[in-house]
């Protein structure tokens, strides 16, 4: 059997899996939110230490919790409903999320927003997913107390731009060519389906997902949105 056809065969397996799975990891999900709500109702009673701990936990299951809800719409027939929506609130929700990670990690995290609308119709929550994903790569790309930055922008061409920069460890020139393959991650604990699945959502409003990076000199994740999904 080639690599190409056992990959393929690794993703029909996970396709039949996934919807149970996800189901399945949502009731234990649950359990553990009621318990940190708990935990959060009675923060003045805990040590410093452990309030901090209680936040890193909520936002590690909302984040769990986003991506259950994101890989369930993507997999049912039909389900990629689209909504009007601003680039920008959605880009600061998205920081909201992760900015306790930023923290932890002594990264700093910062943005800067286009002034205008730039109002889009698309899959709001996949929308976000993928913005998580792409910021919590550049956070985890960074030594102690490095930088990320994200931006909307239009470009030269009138088209909006999505993008995080880091000034993290970078890509070297070999992985470069492997970035969006499936399966393919250098984290222990990764998966390396989040940045093909993040191509892949974008790829289903016409828009393009792509990066620059220089090994050791951090890098760029850029979204192009295409220009029939802008509400003047």
């Amino acid at each position: 059997m080639s690599s190409d056809e056992v990959q393929n065969n690794k993703l029909q397996i996970l396709g039949k899996l996934s919807a149970s799975l996800l189901h399945e990891i949502r009731n234990p999900l649950s359990a553990i939110k009621l318990n940190l709500d708990y935990l959060k109702m009675i923060q003045n009673e805990l040590p410093a230490e452990a309030v901090e701990s209680v936040a890193g936990c909520a936002e590690a299951v909302q984040r769990i919790q986003h991506l259950i809800d994101m890989l369930l719409d993507f997999s049912r027939k039909g389900s990629n409903k689209t909504s009007d929506c601003s680039l920008n609130d959605v880009t600061l929700r998205a920081i909201e999320i992760v900015h306790g990670n930023s923290s932890r990690l002594n990264i700093n995290l910062n943005h800067t927003l286009y002034s205008g609308s730039l109002k889009l119709r698309i899959n709001k929550s996949n929308l976000l997913q993928v913005m998580i994903n792409l910021i919590t790569n550049a956070i985890e790309a960074c030594e102690n107390k490095g930088n990320v930055m994200v931006r909307t922008y239009l470009n030269k061409d009138r088209r909006i731009i999505w993008e995080v920069e880091d000034d993290g460890v970078g890509i070297n020139e070999e992985d470069k060519e492997k970035i969006f393959k499936d399966f393919f991650t250098k984290k222990t604990a990764g998966t390396g389906l989040g940045l093909s699945v993040c191509r892949m959502i974008l790829a289903e409003f016409n828009s393009e997902l792509d990066f620059e990076s220089k090994e050791g000199d951090g890098t760029r994740f850029f979204i192009k949105f295409n220009s029939e999904l802008v509400i003047d």
